[in-house]
């Protein structure tokens, strides 16, 4: 299964690149789970966004149809649910996610939130996730190289400051070309790739599905 917090869920959405997921990790909508509160707070902003997790309106409603398609999440291991719980960078919506993540021989965990990894990083649970976490910037490498360059900023650029990574990526002007887009994307993926040995990064190359 590929559990999805609701930052990354929240930027896909914006950057209408959720219909390419499943082509782009190999999952099944209906084998993707995600917290079930964000059907209620999609709802609430499908008329007027609230200008935290929703932007623009449109998003909420890309959310709704594409929840309609997923799976439900399962129950998550108590004991492992409160050892996430105790990190101060992880809320309680990730630490569920990141839970049913480890009780899933399968599991992997796509996130947009840096600070959570940081802190998962500090914890020596942070071991049992090698391979398992999926990030924003390898969801736009995926995308650059399965939907291309054009598409790429014509569907990143108009929402590419709700998220500091990716805003940098593309840069100011939103016209970063493909070779510089790939060096921004590498420097960010290796800042994260060394914060724990083994890496928690996700493996496209390793994948088996």
């Amino acid at each position: 299964m590929l559990y999805i917090d609701v930052d990354a869920m929240s930027k896909l959405a914006h950057w209408n690149a959720l219909p390419l997921l499943p082509k782009i990790t190999g999952f099944a909508w209906e084998e993707v789970v995600t917290v079930s509160s964000l059907r209620f707070r999609a709802q609430r902003c499908r008329e007027k966004a609230d200008g935290k997790v929703f932007h623009h309106a449109d998003a909420a409603i890309r959310i709704i149809e594409h929840l309609e398609l997923m799976g439900v999440a399962g129950t998550p291991d108590p004991a492992i649910l409160s050892e996430l719980s105790s990190l101060p960078q992880i809320d309680e919506g990730e630490a569920v996610l990141l839970s049913l993540t480890l009780g899933d021989a399968q599991g992997v965990f796509l996130t947009g939130d840096k600070r959570a990894l940081r802190g998962l990083a500090q914890n020596e649970i942070c071991r049992r996730f090698a391979r398992r976490i999926l990030v924003l910037e390898q969801i736009l490498e995926q995308c650059l190289a399965q939907a291309g360059h054009k598409w790429v900023l014509a569907n990143f650029c108009p929402y590419k400051h709700i998220d500091k990574a990716i805003n940098a990526i593309l840069g100011s002007r939103c016209d970063t070309g493909v070779e510089n887009l790939m060096d921004g994307i590498h420097s960010y993926l290796g800042e994260l790739d060394r914060l724990h040995d083994p890496s928690m990064l996700y493996s496209f190359d390793d994948a088996v599905r």
